[in-house]
C-alpha cells in the first residue's frame, strides 16, 4: 500500500462494493461492520470521512441511517453524476488539499477520473482496507470529543447557506463572523504546536517549531504574539490562527484551513499594522495592504494593543452617530453595532421624524419637564414620544458626532405661552402662514408623511409664532451650549456643508444655500481653533466638481460618503486608540455596482450579467 497516512486528513468513501457489500439500488446489501467500526475509529483520531457514491441520496442516507453511522460522514455527495469533478469540489468546499485526501473505491475508472481531475489525491481500492485497518491502530487516539468532525459539520452548514445566497459578500456579512486576539498562549500551547507544524495552505512563514521554541517565542518581550479564535451564527471553531513579530516583521503567521475563504488572514494582517511579511512557499489565499475585510468583528479578549497599553486614559466610551441621511451614508460604511445611531426615522404614527436631530429641539428637550414634554407631542402632529430619546447626554458618551446641514433648513416656533422652541419643516414654509395651509393640506410641499388639517393648523398657528431659520451666529452658539451640557470629556464632531453651489437644483428651500452653508461654517472653523473639543468634518475637502452630487446639495455619491467615513475613523483611533471595523474600497465599488443595476432595471441583460461577473470579481480579492 503506497499510502502515506500520516498526511491523511480526509477519507472519501465509494458505497457499493466498497464500505459495505452489494448494490443498494440493485436488491439489498450487506454491512461490513468492520468497515463500520473503523469509520469511528478514524473519527476519534481526527479523521474525517465524506462519501462520494452514485446512489439515490433519500435512500442512501436512510440506509446509513439504519446503520447508526450516517452522522460520521459530512459533505456527502450522493447522486448519479461522475465522480471526478465531485471529489475535487468536495475536496474544496471543505478547505483541504488533494494530498492530504484519501478516495476509497472499487471501480478503477472511478479512481482514475478522480486523479485526472486532482492528481494528488491519494486512492485505493477496498481489498487494501484491511491493511489501512492496522496501520491506523498505531496512531494515537487525539479526538475523542469529535472536535474536527463536528468543525467540518459547521463548515457543511457555512456552505449550503453560501450556495444559497444570491452573493458570496451577502453570505460573509450574513454568518457575523467574530474574531478574538488572545495572549495567554501557555493555554493553548498544544494547539498552537498543531498549528504551527500541520497548517500549510494559510500558512505564511512555513517555520516549524518545537513546543519549547514557541514559548521562548512568546515569552520574549520584544515580540508580539497572540492566537486568534474565531465564531460565528453557525459554531465556535476556537483556536484557528497564530502570529509572532518581532521588528515589525512576521516569525509566525498561519491559520487553520477551517477559515479559508473567510477573510480572517486579511483582517489580523490589516489589524496587525500590515507588518513585514516573506512568504514561504504556496498559499491559497493572498494578503494585501487592503482594508480589514468588513464583515468581520471584533469580540473581547484578553489581548490589548501596544498603544492601549501605553495609554489607559483613552476614551473608551460610547460613540453617538446624531443626524439625517448624510450621516447615515456615512455610517453605512462602520460597523454600526459599536455605534449608537440616532438617524431619521419612522414615528408611531407613520410619518417622517427627522427633526429631532435640530439643536433647537435635542438641547430644549434636555431638560423639558413632564407636562411641558406631553404639551410638544399633543401640540405637534409631527412629533411623537422617542423624538426625546438620546444618548449624547449621557455620562460614558466620548464622542458625538452631528451634521450641521438640518440647522439652517428648519423652521423655528415658539409656544406662546410658555416660549418653549421647537424646530420643523422646511423654514420657507412656515405651519403659521395661511397662505401654506393649501400646500400642506393637499401635501404638494414637504409634510414628512404627516397628514395635516386646515384645523390642526389653524390650531397650531393660535398656540405658537414663526421665528424663523436659525442664523449662523445662532447655530455656533448652540454647539457652545451642547458643549456645556455633554460629557466634560466627550468631544463633537461636526460635518460642514458644501460651499460648492448644486447647480441643478429645483428646491426652492435650497436657494443660496452654498453661501449659508460658507458663513455657518467659517464660524465653526474659526472657533474650533480654540476649542480642542470641536473636530471637523468638510465635505468641502472632497467634495471635486458637480458629478458628486446626486439630487441636491445634501446629497453625495458614495465616494463621498465612504473617504468621510474614513476620516471619521480617524478621529474614533485618535480618541480610543482603535478604529471602527470600516468596510473596504471594494464594498464601495460593489455597492456603486449594484446603484448602477437598480437603475437600469435590465436585470436579465448582458450588461448586468458583465456588471455581476466585476462584483464576483472584487470579492474573491
Amino acid at each position: 500500500m503506497n499510502i502515506n497516512f500520516s498526511k491523511i486528513k480526509l477519507v472519501i468513501w465509494d458505497l457499493d462494493d466498497t464500505f459495505w457489500k452489494g448494490t443498494l439500488s440493485e436488491g439489498g446489501i450487506t454491512p461490513i461492520n468492520q468497515h463500520i467500526d473503523f469509520i469511528k475509529i478514524l473519527t476519534d483520531r481526527g479523521i474525517v470521512n465524506s462519501i462520494c457514491s452514485k446512489n439515490d441520496k433519500e435512500v442512501t442516507e436512510t440506509q446509513l441511517a439504519e446503520l447508526d453511522i450516517l452522522d460520521y460522514f459530512v459533505f456527502r455527495s450522493i447522486d448519479w453524476s461522475p465522480k471526478g469533478q465531485r471529489i475535487s469540489k468536495l475536496i474544496k468546499d471543505m478547505g483541504l488539499r488533494p494530498q492530504n485526501c484519501l478516495f476509497i473505491d472499487d471501480n478503477i475508472l472511478n479512481l482514475n477520473e478522480a486523479l485526472f481531475y486532482e492528481p494528488q489525491l491519494m486512492v485505493m481500492g477496498p481489498e487494501e482496507i484491511p491493511a489501512l485497518i492496522k496501520l491506523v491502530h498505531t496512531l494515537p487516539i487525539n479526538d475523542t470529543e469529535h472536535k474536527r468532525l463536528n468543525n467540518y459539520k459547521i463548515l457543511e452548514q457555512k456552505q449550503e447557506a453560501k450556495e444559497k445566497a444570491s452573493d458570496n459578500i451577502e453570505f460573509l456579512y450574513d454568518s457575523n463572523i467574530q474574531i478574538g486576539f488572545h495572549s495567554d498562549y501557555l493555554n493553548q500551547i498544544e494547539r498552537i504546536y498543531e498549528l504551527v507544524n500541520r497548517t500549510n495552505q494559510l500558512n505564511y512563514t512555513k517555520v516549524r517549531s518545537s513546543k519549547e521554541e514557541i514559548i521562548d517565542i512568546c515569552s520574549d518581550q520584544s515580540v508580539q504574539s497572540g492566537y486568534i479564535t474565531v465564531k460565528d451564527k453557525y459554531g465556535d471553531y476556537g483556536v484557528v490562527g497564530f502570529y509572532a513579530i518581532k521588528d515589525n516583521k512576521l516569525l509566525h503567521f498561519l491559520f487553520s484551513c477551517r477559515v479559508i475563504g473567510q477573510g480572517v488572514e486579511q483582517y489580523v494582517y490589516a489589524r496587525l499594522g500590515y507588518p513585514q511579511l516573506k512568504i514561504v512557499g504556496d498559499v491559497i489565499s493572498q494578503i494585501t495592504l487592503d482594508d480589514a475585510p468588513s464583515w468581520i468583528t471584533e469580540y473581547e479578549s484578553n489581548c490589548i494593543s501596544d498603544r492601549q497599553r501605553k495609554d489607559k486614559n483613552m476614551a473608551t466610551g460610547k460613540i453617538v452617530f446624531k443626524g439625517a441621511c448624510d450621516l447615515k451614508q456615512m455610517a453605512e460604511y462602520l460597523q454600526t453595532d459599536q455605534i449608537i445611531e440616532e438617524f431619521t426615522y419612522i414615528g408611531s404614527k407613520g410619518n417622517n421624524i427627522e427633526h429631532h436631530n435640530h439643536s433647537i429641539n435635542y438641547l430644549t428637550w434636555s431638560s423639558l419637564s413632564e407636562n411641558d414634554s406631553e404639551m410638544l407631542i399633543k401640540d405637534c402632529i409631527f412629533n411623537d414620544i422617542f423624538l426625546y430619546d438620546s444618548a449624547i447626554y449621557d455620562n460614558d458618551v466620548s464622542l458625538i458626532i452631528l451634521q450641521t446641514m438640518t440647522e439652517p433648513n428648519l423652521g423655528i416656533y415658539k409656544n406662546k405661552k410658555t416660549g418653549i422652541k421647537i424646530a420643523w419643516g422646511e423654514y420657507i414654509y412656515p405651519l403659521t402662514d395661511k397662505n401654506n395651509w393649501d400646500l400642506y393640506v393637499n401635501g404638494s410641499i414637504f409634510t414628512a408623511d404627516n397628514d395635516f388639517t386646515y384645523e390642526w393648523l389653524e390650531d397650531f398657528s393660535n398656540k405658537y409664532e414663526y421665528i424663523g431659520p436659525l442664523s449662523p451666529e445662532a447655530i455656533l452658539e448652540n454647539i457652545k451650549t451642547l458643549l456645556q451640557k455633554i460629557n466634560p470629556k466627550a468631544k463633537v464632531c461636526l460635518l460642514l456643508g458644501s460651499e460648492t453651489p448644486y447647480k441643478k437644483n429645483s428646491q426652492k428651500n435650497y436657494d443660496g444655500r452654498h453661501s449659508t452653508y460658507k458663513k455657518i461654517n467659517d464660524l465653526i472653523r474659526e472657533y474650533a481653533k480654540f476649542d480642542s473639543r470641536i473636530l471637523i468634518i468638510d465635505l468641502n475637502d472632497y467634495i471635486r466638481d458637480q458629478s458628486d452630487f446626486t439630487d441636491n446639495i445634501n446629497h453625495f455619491k458614495r465616494r463621498i460618503y465612504f473617504e468621510v467615513a474614513t476620516k471619521a475613523n480617524e478621529y474614533i483611533f485618535q480618541l480610543s486608540g482603535s478604529k471602527l471595523n470600516q468596510k473596504s474600497k471594494f464594498y464601495l465599488q460593489y455597492k456603486t455596482i449594484k446603484d448602477i443595476i437598480g437603475s437600469t432595471g435590465f436585470y436579465q441583460t448582458k450588461f448586468y450579467k458583465y456588471l455581476s461577473s466585476i462584483r464576483n470579481f472584487i470579492f474573491r480579492r
